[in-house]
């Protein structure tokens, strides 16, 4: 809801094609290592949010290959389960501290409007798996090899 009214929210971004396309036509990112990194935070927000439809249409490509990861109609899914763990590659050292600080009722507090509590506690519950597997990569193969 906006202002009393239900709807959906929509701004305009920057487009220059999206994933499907871009691998359709086959074109590479100018660096790899920085698409990569993108895309590890993406996967690593979408079993956070638990979408039940990721799509390639659903990643937009902006000018100098900045990622838009748009489209978020079927997330927030009840599982307390991560979908797919092979999605969880790369974490970002910032995201990771973010992800381990997460409490509970601030987050409650700031979506209160958007989300119910079975909704929170789902995300949670997933932030609580997300953040143990990557610990266990990182007792595994070491920080450099998990965190960037």
């Amino acid at each position: 809801k906006w202002n009393g009214q239900v709807g959906s929210l929509s701004w305009l971004v920057p487009v220059t094609m999206d994933e499907a396309d871009r691998q359709k036509k086959k074109v590479s990112s100018p660096d790899p290592e920085a698409w990569n990194k993108q895309m590890y935070k993406i996967r690593v927000f979408d079993e956070l949010v638990y979408d039940t439809d990721p799509n390639l249409t659903n990643v937009l490509i902006g000018p100098e290959w900045k990622i838009w990861r748009v489209d978020f109609s079927r997330a927030f899914r009840l599982n307390k389960d991560v979908k797919d763990t092979n999605n969880l590659v790369k974490c970002d050292r910032n995201l990771f501290d973010k992800l381990k600080a997460l409490n509970e009722m601030e987050f409650a507090a700031k979506t209160k409007t958007f989300l119910n509590k079975q909704e929170v506690q789902a995300v949670m519950a997933r932030r609580d798996k997300i953040v143990a597997f990557f610990q266990k990569m990182i007792d595994q193969k070491g920080e450099k090899e998990v965190l960037y």
